[in-house]
């Protein structure tokens, strides 16, 4: 009786172990082949921001640099931009060499100023802008030339930030819209100024006699 029993406990413990055998073989099967995964390679923070400001580029003479701003400034002027300065910066800080400020009435002439700007100093001065911002609010936008930085903002938020007075110890510039004359205004009136002057010499070679007699009435 006690092999007997012996034996069928130890028939039932293999014919246990063979199904846990089994289904670890097909499990094994079934799943496939794990593949080598390559190590991530996380980015340093310098990796994830954006593109570095460029180097300022050094201008051949204090005269050039300033030059190069102030037709900036002018081209603001273009879209009628009011108290138009020009920040001299290269005293006072080594981000860049001037700020050129300028004011629009409404968001309207903000995006005028500010697009008349980028486009002629690209297309003219072939002086690209690095960046730009501001143009959801159109309140204050910044053209960034790396070199110079214009500033176009509207009235309230002029007054609001105070560019020119973070910025006491920089000389300003005041830039002011200075008609030009058309050459045809120009040849018409210098017409007119020599048309006067011949008709001044031929006055003064004329001279006038006045013999005037008292005329009676016949009796």
């Amino acid at each position: 009786m006690t092999k007997t029993t012996k034996s069928k406990t130890t028939t039932r413990k293999s014919s246990e172990r063979e199904p846990a055998k089994r289904r670890t073989a097909v499990k094994a099967k079934a799943s496939p082949a794990k593949a080598k995964v390559s190590p991530v390679k996380i980015k340093s923070s310098d990796e994830t921001s954006e593109a570095k400001r460029p180097r300022r580029k050094a201008a051949p003479t204090d005269d050039a640099a300033k030059e190069i701003a102030l037709k900036a400034a002018r081209y603001a002027l273009e879209k009628k931009a009011d108290d138009v300065h020009v920040l001299d910066l290269r005293g006072v800080t080594s981000m860049t060499d001037f700020f050129v400020i300028a004011t629009g009435s409404s968001d309207r002439q903000v995006k005028a100023i500010a697009e008349n700007v980028i486009a002629e100093m690209r297309d003219k001065e072939g002086v690209t802008a690095w960046r730009s911002e501001g143009w959801d609010g159109l309140r204050w936008v910044i053209i960034d030339f790396v070199d110079f930085v214009v500033h176009v903002f509207q009235s309230d938020a002029r007054q609001y930030y105070n560019v020119e007075r973070l910025w006491a110890d920089a000389p300003m510039i005041e830039v002011k819209d200075e008609p030009t004359k058309s050459p045809a205004t120009r040849t018409r009136r210098s017409a007119r100024s020599d048309e006067t002057e011949k008709d001044h010499k031929a006055a003064s070679k004329i001279k006038v006699v006045s013999d005037f007699k008292q005329v009676g009435s016949a009796s």
